[in-house]
């Protein structure tokens, strides 16, 4: 018996031993063809596995290689190490998830179907190394996660939205309006919400650490307490909300940002966000303030200054106050985006200086100014087309607004006032020049325009309509205006000089000169008019035969009248305006040796019908000068009436006879050998 007992224990032993060596040269690969065929049958998956490493002994442990599932994940390895399995119960714990270099594209993701004696899923503890994810244009690289305490599937239902703690790193996270990296988190998921007690990264060149919650269910993303510093934000388009996505921030700051938006560039800027809710339509909720260095926005720039928001859905509200345009400036103003309006509450410009540029454009379509205040401005236009600057200029607008292309008034206390030191457009220069004017619902009113105006004075009043046919009405006066001024700026052929006098009044539709009426007298002192020798022409015709009235080529009278220049004492034109046509009564030129008195019709539209006459001292018209036509086209005859003794005057009116003018009968005074 001992013998017996002795051979079955070395029996035992040896079977021992070979079945050890059995299990340990066992290769898993060779059911691996077969297990993965059945289990894609079962389940539907289209899974691939490069190599598997099992070993019987430890039936809980496995190692797979070059994973792949569909289109959407892939692995180097998988490490799996189980803490129980309960088929019978459809209970599966897993004590280990290692993934290794694992890929996954969320946005083809497929739910995974299982066998129904795995309805229960429970993973104590899930890492990955060096995990890369992708979803629509989002991306991240290099993610080092670690979940713990985690139970994706209950009752045959995945659930991975299911409580568990995360913590982790990740390089890289990049979306085409977002670069981060070194990024840093630690939280945990509750009731499908992810919670980031810490999320720390490098955000466009700069830091961000915030706490973070995601509802992804509810698709709402809650920044509470964010922290940007230094960081530099660059679009170039501004971003969109993806549908049913909500945004909220709680009580944000951020230190030295550099903004470049389309319409935006700002530097230097720090603040807070005291609360923010960003949805797909309308604008963002917000209200904040801030400080920075500089800012454009379109025409405006700004210097240092500091500024608060105020943002619903309908109305941006801005409030700033800095340095604009080497001056200051304080507004408040409301931008409402869906109908295009901006609204200035309050905008002062103190010891500004504007500048024009050619580029520069209306930017909105409807702006309303309640209160507008330029005080000590200076304006200067860089524009060729607008030749103009302003100095000293003072600017009061208030309920004033602009929509389709024209203005309106807010309230009836809409009105301009307006004075500057000097404005020059071009040529033309008014210098301590004050306008006051208002607009009601249906007329403008120019109450005053008083100053000093072409080295004169000026001042005019009057109204117009702001409906067709623009029905207006204008009075003006003006003294000593220097005729230089509007000689260069005409940039004529033909320079001229001297004072001038104007008195008007005018009523009419600005575009319907055959309406007009009213009264006119322009009064000229010490006109010099080159290539323009009036006196020496009159001479000339004088001494020639013209017993009849006799057409006169006008090109030739005009190349005879360019010989020399003409020095024009005074004129006097006065008359009423009826129906566009100017009547002329009591009208002439006084010039070195003659007088030209003037009668009959000047069409303001384009055309004459006058009679002029040579003067001798007595008053008696010696040459009779008939000008019709238009403009452009005109008529000449010239005649010598015959003279009776005595003659008839034929002008009298309050332009004298030139002091070195001809005594006597004009016509034979002047031998052709004594001309002048």
């Amino acid at each position: 018996m001992k013998k017996l007992g002795g051979f079955l224990l070395v029996l035992v032993l040896l079977l021992l031993v070979a079945g050890w060596l059995l299990l340990g040269f066992f290769d898993a690969n060779r059911l691996k063809k077969p297990v993965l065929s059945w289990l894609n049958q079962q389940t539907e998956l289209a899974l691939e596995v490069g190599s598997l490493d099992f070993n019987p002994l430890h039936p809980y442990t496995l190692l797979a290689k070059d994973v792949r599932l569909g289109d959407w994940f892939s692995a180097k390895e998988v490490y799996l190490e189980l803490a129980e399995l309960s088929p019978r119960s459809g209970r599966v714990s897993v004590k280990l998830v290692d993934l290794i270099d694992p890929y996954i594209a969320l946005d083809r993701a497929t739910e995974v179907a299982l066998p129904a004696n795995l309805a229960n899923v429970q993973i104590q503890e899930l890492n990955t190394d060096n995990l890369s994810l992708t979803l629509a244009d989002w991306q991240a690289h290099d993610i080092n996660l670690h979940l713990s305490g985690w139970q994706p599937r209950k009752d045959g239902r995945w659930q991975l939205w299911s409580p568990l703690m995360v913590s982790g790193t990740a390089g890289e996270l990049s979306h085409p309006l977002l670069e981060a990296s070194q990024i840093e988190l630690e939280g945990n998921i509750r009731g499908q919400q992810l919670t980031l007690n810490k999320l720390q990264s490098r955000l466009y060149d700069g830091l961000f650490d915030s706490q973070l919650s995601l509802k992804w269910p509810a698709r709402e993303l809650t920044l509470t307490g964010p922290q940007f510093s230094h960081n530099r934000l660059q679009f170039s388009r501004l971003p969109s909300l993806a549908p049913d996505w909500k945004i909220f921030v709680n009580r944000a700051s951020f230190s030295d940002l550099s903004l470049n938006f389309p319409a935006l560039t700002a530097n230097g800027v720090s603040g807070t966000l005291r609360y923010g809710e960003w949805q797909e339509e309308g604008l963002p909720e917000m209200r904040g303030q801030w400080q920075a260095e500089e800012a454009v926005l379109d025409w405006l720039r700004l210097g240092q200054h500091r500024g608060q928001l105020l943002g619903s859905r309908e109305r941006l509200g801005l409030s700033l106050q800095g340095k604009a345009y080497q001056g200051s400036v304080d507004a408040e103003l409301g931008w409402y985006p869906e109908q295009g309006r901006l609204d200035i509450d309050k905008l002062q410009l103190l010891n500004t200086k504007l500048a024009w540029l050619p580029e520069l454009r209306w930017p909105l379509p409807d702006i309303r100014i309640h209160k507008l205040n330029l005080s000590q401005g200076e304006l200067l236009s860089a524009d060729p087309a607008l030749p103009l600057s302003i100095h000293g200029w003072q600017l009061f607008v208030t309920d004033l607004a602009w929509a389709g292309d024209q203005w309106r008034p807010l309230t009836e206390q809409a009105r301009l006032d307006s004075n500057w030191f000097e404005l020059a457009y071009d040529s033309l220069i008014a210098r301590q020049t004050s306008v006051a004017a208002r607009l009601t619902d249906t007329r403008l009113y120019l109450d005053q325009l008083s100053g000093q105006l072409l080295d004169g004075q000026l001042s005019a009043h009057g109204s117009m309509a702001v409906f067709p046919p623009y029905l207006a009405e204008l009075e003006l006066n003006g003294h000593q205006l220097d005729l230089s001024r509007i000689s260069r700026w005409l940039r004529t052929d033909q320079d001229f000089s001297g004072k001038l006098d104007i008195s008007g009044r005018l009523a009419g539709t600005p575009g319907d000169i055959p309406g007009w009426q009213g009264q006119l007298a322009l009064s000229g002192q010490d006109i010099f008019i080159e290539q323009f020798n009036l006196d020496a022409w009159l001479r000339d015709r004088l001494q020639e035969q013209y017993p009849s009235p006799r057409q006169v080529d006008p090109l030739l009278a005009a190349m005879a009248l360019t010989g020399g220049s003409a020095f024009i004492h005074q004129a006097e034109l006065a008359g009423p305006i009826n129906r566009g046509r100017w009547r002329l009564t009591g009208s002439a030129l006084q010039t070195v040796r003659h007088l030209l008195a003037i009668r009959g019709e000047l069409d303001l539209a384009g055309g004459w019908q006058l009679e002029l006459g040579a003067i001798n001292d007595s008053g008696c018209r010696e040459l009779a000068i008939r000008l019709g036509g238009g403009w452009q086209t005109p008529s000449l005859s010239l005649y010598q009436p015959p003279l009776a003794e005595p003659c008839k005057a034929w002008y009298r009116g309050p332009v004298p006879y030139p002091a070195a003018g001809i005594p006597g009968r004009l016509k034979g005074a002047l031998s052709p050998g004594n001309k002048e």
